[in-house]
């Protein structure tokens, strides 16, 4: 994985840390190349308990990152769900939110209708659950 230079850094804090010690950093890399196949590009999202890595593919080098910033982004919106508790914050979005300036694959073109029909299907699933019409 990470074979080219590391093109972007974002640093994410907690919120109410009067210092903004990083609480998980956002890393992503070059678009690289293998012979013979698609281009792939690879991020990292490392916090003080965890690393997690991926990598993904695309038609082309720009499709390739906004697929990686996607992914990266869905990740970074559950971990502040699931482990921050919905407190991260980065320098420009003091306010936080949903994804933290990152998309997220709900935005993404490839799987804005996938996740649509997901949803859809995850309504119906707790409706016929709860014996609603």
């Amino acid at each position: 994985m990470a074979t080219g230079p590391l093109v972007a850094e974002r640093i994410f804090f907690l919120e109410g840390d009067p210092n903004r010690e990083p609480a998980l950093t956002f890393r992503l890399w070059r678009p690289y190349q293998p012979e013979n196949d698609y281009p792939r590009c690879a991020y990292e999202l490392a916090g003080a308990q965890f690393t997690q890595r991926g990598e993904v593919s695309g038609v082309d080098g720009v499709d390739c990152i906004i697929t990686c910033l996607s992914q990266a982004g869905t990740k970074v919106a559950g971990l502040n769900e699931s482990v921050f508790g919905g407190r991260l914050r980065w320098a420009a979005s003091p306010e936080g939110g949903r994804g933290l300036g990152l998309p997220t694959i709900e935005d993404h073109w490839p799987f804005h209708e996938a996740y649509a029909i997901a949803e859809e299907w995850s309504r119906d699933q707790r409706r016929r659950g709860s014996g609603q019409p």
